[in-house]
């Protein structure tokens, strides 16, 4: 994450959660597509209930199609866990019973990574996490989550975790029904040395890239004593810190917004840090961690 913008690659633009009438979504898994490829998304993962989604004779209509699945099972302290497992490479098939970490292990093993779908959704806690092993990351945010119940972010999980040493990226999806306008909202951008299935799946294991529902991250650059950030204007910068008392947000800055470059004094043992840019409708961009021994 380090150098995520200085280094070498195409940024690409892509959502990793969505649904079709192969299990709950509302629209044909061309359909899904054709509206992604016509709001200018490079990749696009097909992620129904209980089975991966062939995708092989599909008119992919520019984009690259990464085959995926979501996982749903285990038991947590309220409900159940879904998990999103992608780059599938065959038919997959799993019990509800399993649990958490069996959906994990299985996911890892038939796909080339796990992540942890809508986490304020399902109504996880803190604990729900603890002694999993072997996701990426988990949904920072989530569109139908919060059209639908006003639950989409999930950053305090996120936060929870880095603040215990858990490295985890963040995901923002879509995870598209098709019953709101719940498709074409959240990306992630991802810089891949390539344009293919291949380079973008490491780009993503490797953490190169952040996720937005709407503002662009264009730099970011920190040591231990400040952070410097470029993106489209917005009307608020945080610094955020999972530890007590840490980080920075622009409202402590002389400068008013917009912002497009803001510069942030950091107080001693501020790390890790993840940048949020926020535009004036409330839409977000967040960065992945950084720490400083990157």
């Amino acid at each position: 994450m380090s150098d995520l913008f200085s280094s070498d690659g195409e940024w690409l633009k892509g959502n990793l959660h969505l649904h079709t009438t192969e299990s709950d979504g509302k629209v044909s898994p061309q359909e899904a597509v054709t509206i992604y490829a016509a709001h200018d998304y490079d990749f696009l993962a097909i992620t129904d209930h209980q089975q991966v989604t062939e995708t092989a004779e599909l008119d992919a209509k520019g984009m690259v199609l990464i085959p995926g699945i979501e996982l749903n099972g285990g038991q947590s302290e309220l409900g159940s866990y879904h998990m999103v497992a992608i780059g599938a490479d065959g038919p997959m098939s799993y019990e509800a019973e399993w649990s958490a970490q069996e959906l994990i292990d299985y996911g890892n093993e038939h796909a080339e990574f796990v992540f942890m779908a809508h986490p304020n959704w399902l109504s996880l806690s803190g604990a729900d996490f603890l002694g999993l092993e072997g996701l990426l990351g988990l949904e920072v945010y989530n569109t139908v989550c919060h059209y639908t119940v006003g639950r989409g972010e999930s950053s305090a999980h996120w936060d929870y975790l880095l603040a215990r040493g858990q490295r985890m990226y963040g995901f923002a999806v879509d995870d598209a029904h098709w019953d709101h306008p719940d498709a074409c909202v959240a990306y992630i951008m991802v810089k891949a040395a390539e344009r293919s299935a291949e380079g973008i799946i490491a780009a993503i294991k490797a953490g190169e890239f952040y996720s937005s529902n709407g503002p662009k991250i264009h730099n970011i650059e920190r040591d231990a004593e400040k952070v410097r950030v470029e993106c489209s204007p917005c009307w608020e910068v945080a610094a955020m810190c999972p530890l007590p008392g840490r980080g920075k947000d622009t409202y402590y800055l002389p400068e008013k917004p917009p912002f497009t470059e803001i510069e942030m004094e950091l107080s001693e043992g501020t790390d890790p840090i993840r940048i949020e840019c926020i535009d004036e409708t409330g839409s977000k961009a967040w960065s992945n961690p950084i720490w400083l021994e990157e």
